[in-house]
């Protein structure tokens, strides 16, 4: 590893550690004496003087009061944070400041915030992922900010060493420090007008990815380039972009789940490299460009499926990656929802390209009948015409033919034809009797919305008799699966009409209930992406109803389900 990267790490571990400083040298304080009480005939007399109150005749007006102590501990400028027990000073996403007249026997930290010291310090001044931080009083010990901007005032004092690690340190001509200026920048300016400082406060602080602000054009362009890379990928790969994304669509409880198996292996398949020894080269260069690759490539299949319904799924899977990359685009714009939905995208891109090299969707194959030559046209009013089976003749006896006609015999009179019956190999038309289930499942599909009205009449009447406990989530998946298997529907899905059915036509039985019952905790678990899904899917299924082999389908207003 390059050398001149060891001091990133290692400013990161100090950063963490120089709370803990103090924590194992400090001197414990000692106990204050206790003030002793005056007896019980005394309470509400006048004070006996003291004999130093007897001996101090200065008058009122010449007496110079007394200076009283500051307190040790005060509140800094903020409120995100605050003073430890060991006299530290930590704040987190806020600013850590220390007055002109104060003294903070310990360090002061602040993380994804600036230190700003105007008073003295005792111990260190530490600023991680903090732009603005400054030093205008006196630091006994270090000094180190990381990945932020340090500026030293005309009246600092540092004993220790200044530490900057990617990072700008703008010095004062008249600042003093006793050890060493050290500045790691690795040709990344984190400067107060740079890009990578705008793009903190304007995005990721706001919890998005994508931000608008100054200084934000490069950050742009590489997010065009990177919609343009993936756009490239499905018109090279059409195949395989269609391929991943309905693996996706079609299995997603299997695409999860091999998604968080493979997150599992890859750090025991990175140890198992290593300790080959000959693996070393494919533990560091091989393994991770493989899981790049197989994030590009599934960010682009999740991309093309989310595009596919909008712009229709004959169109190229290049324009749908297009717009449905905009799409999300515009998603991460949105602060908090936006990093939420980014993390859920990066493990789908991986789930569903693990899923389709590992348990790729097996396509359905037709099985064509052998040829058989046409049989001959039926006679009219015929048995065969009707649909009738007639038995095949034996191959050995003659074939019967008619009796002869007479011409001046009457109409009605003629005998009915007798017709043959058709070759061997070629089987009569046959009418099957459809079950009941089986017409259930071809019944208009529920939709998104009347399903969440459902669902919600449902968490609103088991909340009421759980109390909201922290069970509710559980037993009502146990209250869907009982009415499932008995009734086929809640009682939200009663009031609207709504059944589960089988896509198999068979009625719903006990594992197919406790099946899409535990489905129902995979589709909340990912922000309810499971449940949105109805709203995307072209058979209106969830997830848990495609783990299952289930839909919801909207009953006749003459079929009443009680």
């Amino acid at each position: 590893m390059n050398s001149r990267f060891l001091p990133l790490p290692a400013a990161f571990l100090l950063a963490a550690l120089l709370p803990l400083a103090d924590a194992f040298g400090a001197d414990p304080a000692p106990a204050p004496s206790p003030t002793p009480e005056a007896p019980l005939h005394e309470i509400g007399a006048a004070p006996s003087p003291t004999p130093e109150a007897t001996l101090d005749r200065t008058p009122e007006a010449t007496r110079t009061p007394t200076p009283t102590a500051e307190p040790t501990r005060r509140h800094h400028k903020h409120g995100n944070g605050g003073d430890d027990d060991d006299g530290n000073r930590v704040a987190v996403d806020d600013e850590a400041y220390v007055g002109a007249n104060e003294n903070i026997p310990g360090n002061v930290v602040a993380v994804l915030g600036p230190v700003a010291v105007d008073g003295t310090v005792q111990g260190n001044a530490v600023s991680v992922l903090g732009s603005h931080s400054r030093i205008d009083g006196t630091v006994h010990g270090n000094v180190v900010a990381v990945l932020g901007t340090m500026r030293l005032g005309p009246h600092a004092h540092v004993d220790g060493n200044v530490v900057v690690v990617g990072g700008i340190l703008n010095k004062d001509p008249g600042a003093y420090v006793g050890g060493n200026v050290v500045r790691q920048n690795h040709g990344i300016n984190f400067g107060e007008d740079s890009e990578v400082s705008s793009w903190w406060q304007n995005g990721i602080s706001m919890g998005r990815p994508l931000a608008i602000g100054p200084h934000l054009h490069l950050f742009w362009i590489l997010a065009v380039a990177q919609l343009l890379l993936y756009s490239l990928i499905a018109l090279v790969f059409p195949g395989g972009v269609r391929k991943c994304g309905d693996t996706l669509a079609h299995r997603p409880g299997v695409t999860i789940l091999t998604g968080v198996l493979s997150v599992i292996a890859i750090p025991v398949v990175f140890i198992l490299l290593l300790v080959t020894v000959v693996g070393i080269p494919i533990a560091f260069v091989v393994l991770p460009l493989a899981i790049f690759c197989a994030c590009i490539f599934g960010k682009a299949s999740i991309f093309a499926l989310i595009g596919r319904p909008i712009v229709g799924r004959a169109t190229h899977p290049a324009l749908a990656t297009l717009v449905g990359g905009f799409i999300m685009c515009l998603f991460y714009l949105i602060p908090v929802l936006g990093i939420l939905l980014w993390i859920v995208v990066m493990f789908l891109s991986f789930s569903c390209a693990m899923a389709t090299v590992l348990a790729p969707v097996r396509e359905s194959v037709a099985v064509h009948p052998p040829s058989v030559p046409p049989a001959p046209p039926a006679a009219p009013g015929s048995a065969v015409e009707a649909g009738l089976a007639v038995p095949a003749p034996d191959q050995g006896a003659p074939t019967p033919s008619a009796p002869p006609v007479d011409p001046a015999a009457p109409l009605l009179a003629a005998p009915i034809p007798v017709v043959t019956a058709p070759p061997a190999g070629v089987l009569p038309p046959v009418i099957a009797a459809v079950p009941a289930h089986g017409v259930e499942a071809l019944l208009p599909r529920a939709g998104f919305w009347i399903r969440m009205v459902a669902l919600l009449i449902d968490a609103v009447l088991i909340g009421v008799v759980t109390q909201m406990h922290g069970m509710m989530l559980f037993v009502l998946a146990g209250y869907g699966a009982v009415l499932w298997k008995f009734k086929g529907a809640t009682l939200g899905g009663i009031i609207f009409g709504l059944k589960v059915v089988r896509l198999d036509s068979r009625p719903v039985d006990w594992p197919t209930a406790i099946v899409r019952a535990l489905g129902c905790f995979i589709s909340l678990v990912i922000l309810g992406l499971g449940f949105i899904w109805i709203a995307f899917d072209r058979d209106r299924q969830a997830w848990h109803d495609k783990i299952a082999g289930t839909v919801v389908v909207r009953l006749p207003k003459a079929a009443p389900l009680v």
